[in-house]
């Protein structure tokens, strides 16, 4: 098997994947933004926190510092699940928040 290299791939493909081992294992997901720079760079963005799958999220209780570090990370970029995590919305009164979020992320709603 000929070596892979991580900088060919898209930047999407990149975020699918930093996204599945952040679910699986929050240090993992810090030991992947330390050992690559594409990583890191999309570990920075705020679009990765928004967007993030918390539902899924392992809540490993040795690394609860770093598990609510990223959950609120997450809140603090709009993610609509952290929202609903932190505030205890109830599901059917979630779709309120999506116009008040997606005003402030400045995306177009209606």
């Amino acid at each position: 098997m000929s070596n892979f290299n991580l900088a060919s791939l898209p930047p999407s493909m990149l975020h699918k994947i930093l996204s599945k081992v952040a679910t699986s294992h929050l240090r993992d997901f810090s030991s992947a933004r330390v050992a690559f720079s594409g990583f890191s760079q999309i570990g920075r963005e705020e679009y990765f926190y928004r967007s993030a799958d918390l539902f899924n999220l392992n809540d490993w209780i040795d690394e609860a510092n770093l598990l609510r570090t990223f959950r609120l990370r997450c809140y603090q970029s709009s993610n609509l699940e952290a929202i609903y995590m932190r505030d205890g919305t109830q599901p059917k009164e979630a779709h309120t928040l999506l116009p008040s979020t997606t005003r402030r992320v400045g995306a177009k709603y209606s």
